[in-house]
């Protein structure tokens, strides 16, 4: 099979598509024929080596949809032909989900999303588990008042609408051309560079985009959540300051899924490119400014 791979770290030009052995389903485990797998800042860290890859060459990328194939023993959640939708770290092995077929534990598995093309569908996975993670950092019953850096991105994109749907009105940060976008995502008030947020004016802050000095719009004792490990602000002013990082939650990711299914929640694509062009799908998101997720395809 095909796969997207690294053997050495470095710029985006170290990827290849190379070929390798299609594997085979464990005890608990099925083998899905990729749709799609989508690029997320953590595979260029991984690919820069900012996070060493403990086996190289390593198969990049987290999130995956596809069609089940086959089924290991003891596996039977799901039969050939279901589609599905899962977030796979690769952390620890190498074993990312870039390549024409994945074996991957059953219980990270969750039904796709009907009505959306199965390609989409792999925008799902960290994005908006980060993002419902985020918010979920802020409390049980959190009513305050939230600002979302980096509202216009493929998290903070989520973080506005999940917000918006528990209610709370969040206030966004993002780009001047990206005020419309935003709003439509449910936004209730935007900020751009040009009109800051005003300082101590929030509850809380859920940094999506390193820009560490959004802080200010913290009120003393409030909550600033950092989503961007290489970006933190000191605390000050009694300002609670955590920085965090998705964990897998098939549960969550099932409830995000049927909310993508009924209409609650929006995909937003940025760009659908073939594995031979993984070495340009990363060099876009390290430009920085994309407004969706880029997702890779196996191609024909």
């Amino acid at each position: 099979m095909k796969a997207v791979t690294f053997a050495v770290p470095g710029p985006p030009e170290v990827l290849a598509v190379t070929e390798r052995d299609t594997p085979r389903p464990a005890a608990g485990e099925i083998l899905v024929r990729v749709a799609a797998a989508a690029v997320n800042p953590v595979d260029l860290a991984v690919r820069r080596g900012d996070i060493p890859s403990p086996v190289l060459p390593a198969v990049v990328g987290w999130d995956v949809s596809g069609t089940v194939v086959a089924a290991g023993p003891a596996a039977g959640r799901f039969r050939p032909g279901d589609r599905v939708v899962a977030l796979r770290p690769s952390l620890a092995d190498g074993a990312g989900v870039s390549a024409e077929y994945v074996a991957l534990d059953e219980r990270l598995a969750v039904r796709a999303p009907a009505g959306v093309p199965l390609e989409h569908a792999a925008a799902l996975p960290l994005a908006a588990l980060t993002a419902e993670q985020a918010l979920d950092r802020l409390g049980p019953g959190f009513a305050g008042r939230l600002l979302v850096c980096g509202a216009a991105g493929a998290v903070g994109g989520f973080l506005v609408q999940l917000a918006a749907l528990r209610g709370l009105h969040p206030a966004a940060l993002a780009r001047p051309d990206d005020a419309e976008t935003v709003r439509g995502l449910g936004a209730a008030e935007v900020f751009t560079g040009a009109a800051p947020p005003p300082a101590g004016a929030y509850d809380a802050v859920i940094d999506a985009a390193g820009r560490p000095r959004t802080l200010q719009a913290v009120r003393d004792g409030g909550r600033y959540v950092s989503l961007t490990p290489f970006a933190v602000p000191e605390p000050e002013r009694s300002v609670d300051v955590e920085v965090y990082g998705v964990r897998t939650d098939p549960a969550m990711l099932d409830t995000l899924a049927r909310r993508v299914e009924d209409g609650q929640l929006a995909l937003r694509i940025a760009r659908l490119l073939p594995f031979d062009e993984a070495p340009r799908a990363h060099a876009l998101l390290e430009a920085g400014g994309t407004r969706g997720k880029i997702l890779l395809a196996p191609g024909p």
